[in-house]
C-alpha cells in the first residue's frame, strides 16, 4: 500500500510519513480504518490550549495580504535558509509594493517550503482561500483574498465553521479577550524577571502594594495572580525559557531576601534581578497556581526565532517544581521537542504534570506521530493535550488544527493496527486527546461551545 492510498482522504491530504513501518494487517485495511478515525476527528470540536490570537477587531483594522503569514514560524525557516533579516522586514511591510516583496521572498521560499511550517500555509492557501499552490502564479490571487476575508466574521468562519474550535486558550497578555472564541492564559514572569525598576512600580499600581520588602513582592505577586482569577484566567503561563534556564533551584527566603534588597538598592545600568530571587519568585508562583486551583502552563524546547540556547528549554530543571508543589497542575508546553523523551518520563512519574503538544504538529508531524505513539505506551492518556494552534494569525490555527487531526488519527489507527487497543477505544482516546483531557484540566466546560 503506497502512502498516498493511505492518505487519500479528499480534504487536508497532509502528505506526512509514516511514524513506522506499516503494521501487519489484522483484518480490518489501514486505508478504511484511518479514514474512518479521521473523519471524526475532523468533525470533533476542539480545545486548543494555547493561541497568540488578537481580538477579531484588531486583527481586520490591519492591512494584510499573503505576507501577514510571515510573522513568525515559516518567518525562521526562510531566514535559516538565508534570507537576510532586513528583507525579511520588507517582506512583512504590508506598504511595499507586492511584486517588490515577492522578489525577495519566492528564492529562500523555494528551499523553506518542505518544512512543517510552510505545509501550514500551504494547507491554509488551499482550504480556505482556494488556491492550491504557493508561486509567482498564485500570490497575487492568495494576497487579494486574505485582504479580501480580512473583514468582520473572519473568526466565526475560521475558527468555528472550518477549525471546528470550541474555544482557544488566549496568551495575549490580558483578560480581556473575545469571550466568543477564547479564554485568557495570564503570564507573570515580570515578577521572576522585571524589566527595570519601572516594572516594579507598574506592579504597584496595578496591585495596591507598595513595594518595600519581598514579603511586599510575594504579597503584590498573590494580589495579582488572584485578581486574574476572579476575571477568567484559566492557566498562568510562563515563556522565561527564552530567557533563561528552567533549572529553578530552591532558595531560601533569607538568600532570596538579600539578593531583593541589594536589587532595590541598585539603581540604573546596575539594576539587576539574581537568578536566586529569580528561582524563589518561581516556585512563589507555582505554589500561588496550585492554591489557586489553576493549571501552570510552561514553555519548554525549542525557542521560536533564529537562535537560541535550546538547552536552557531541558524540562527536567523543573523537577523541584514537581516536588515541592503537588497541588500545582504543571501543563509542559511543545512535546518539550527535541526533549520529547524526557517529557515522557515526567508525565509518567509526577501525577500533576502535563504533556501539552501545543505547536509540536507543526514543528515536526513525523515526530508527533512518533512520540505520541510512545506516549501512548507511556503516560497515562488524560495527561496528554493533542492540540494548541499557537499562531498570531487564525489561518495558520486552521491549518495547524487539520495536520493535528491527521497525525492523531493516523497515530491511533497503526496502534488498532498492531492490536494494541480496539477501533472503539481509539475513539475514546481520539475524544479526549482533542477536547475533553483540556476540558477537564482547565475547567472549561461549555466555554465558548459551538456544540
Amino acid at each position: 500500500m503506497t502512502r498516498r492510498d493511505l492518505f487519500l482522504t479528499g480534504a487536508v491530504g497532509v502528505a506526512t510519513a509514516a511514524p513506522r513501518s506499516q503494521p501487519r494487517s489484522k483484518g480490518t485495511k489501514p486505508a478504511p480504518l484511518f479514514r474512518r478515525l479521521l473523519r471524526e476527528a475532523r468533525q470533533t470540536f476542539l480545545i486548543d490550549t494555547h493561541e497568540h490570537l488578537c481580538n477579531e477587531d484588531a486583527r481586520v483594522s490591519q492591512k494584510v495580504d499573503f505576507f501577514h503569514w510571515f510573522s513568525h514560524y515559516a518567518s525562521c525557516d526562510l531566514v535559516s535558509a538565508g534570507l537576510p533579516p532586513k528583507d525579511l522586514e520588507v517582506i512583512r511591510d504590508a506598504n511595499r509594493p507586492l511584486e517588490e516583496r515577492w522578489k525577495l521572498f519566492a528564492p529562500h521560499w523555494q528551499n523553506a517550503r518542505t518544512t512543517a511550517y510552510a505545509k501550514a500555509l500551504l494547507i491554509a492557501a488551499r482550504d480556505l482561500y482556494g488556491v492550491d499552490d504557493i508561486n509567482e502564479r498564485t500570490y497575487q490571487t492568495l494576497s487579494e483574498r486574505v485582504a479580501e476575508a480580512n473583514k468582520p466574521g473572519l473568526y466565526e468562519w475560521v475558527l468555528k465553521k472550518q477549525a471546528r474550535i470550541q474555544v482557544s486558550i488566549a496568551d495575549v497578555g490580558t483578560t480581556g479577550v473575545d469571550k466568543r472564541f477564547f479564554v485568557p492564559a495570564i503570564r507573570f514572569d515580570h515578577f521572576i524577571i522585571p524589566g527595570s525598576r519601572n516594572t516594579i512600580f507598574e506592579i504597584e499600581k496595578e496591585t495596591g502594594v507598595s513595594v518595600h520588602s519581598l514579603d511586599d513582592f510575594v504579597e503584590a505577586l498573590h494580589k495579582a495572580m488572584s485578581k486574574a482569577k476572579d476575571s477568567g484566567m484559566v492557566a498562568v503561563k510562563s515563556g522565561l525559557a527564552y530567557a533563561r534556564t528552567l533549572n529553578y533551584e530552591r532558595v531560601s527566603k533569607s538568600d532570596a531576601e538579600r539578593s531583593f534588597e541589594e536589587a532595590m538598592r541598585s539603581s540604573g545600568r546596575e539594576w539587576r534581578w539574581e537568578k536566586p530571587l529569580q528561582d524563589f519568585m518561581m516556585h512563589r508562583i507555582a505554589q500561588a497556581a496550585g492554591e489557586l486551583g489553576v493549571p501552570f502552563q510552561i514553555h519548554t524546547g525549542l525557542q521560536e526565532g533564529n537562535g537560541n540556547i535550546i538547552t536552557n528549554s531541558n524540562p527536567t530543571g523543573l523537577v523541584p517544581l514537581f516536588f515541592d508543589y503537588p497541588r500545582t497542575r504543571f501543563d509542559l508546553f511543545h512535546g518539550a521537542y527535541p526533549y520529547c523523551g524526557e517529557l515522557g518520563t515526567l508525565a509518567k512519574n509526577f501525577p500533576n504534570v502535563y504533556i501539552d503538544m501545543c505547536w509540536m504538529h507543526i514543528i515536526s508531524p513525523a515526530a508527533s506521530r512518533r512520540m505520541l505513539d510512545e506516549w501512548i505506551e507511556t503516560v497515562p492518556i488524560n495527561k496528554i493535550m493533542g492540540f494548541g494552534g499557537d499562531y498570531l494569525f487564525v489561518e495558520g490555527a486552521y491549518a495547524h488544527s487539520m495536520i493535528a487531526r491527521e497525525n492523531i488519527a493516523y497515530t491511533l489507527a497503526a496502534k488498532v493496527e498492531e492490536g494494541y487497543f480496539t477501533e472503539e477505544h481509539a475513539r475514546a482516546i481520539m475524544k479526549k486527546l482533542l477536547r475533553d483531557n483540556a476540558a477537564e484540566l482547565f475547567g472549561i466546560g461549555s466555554a465558548g461551545s459551538a456544540e
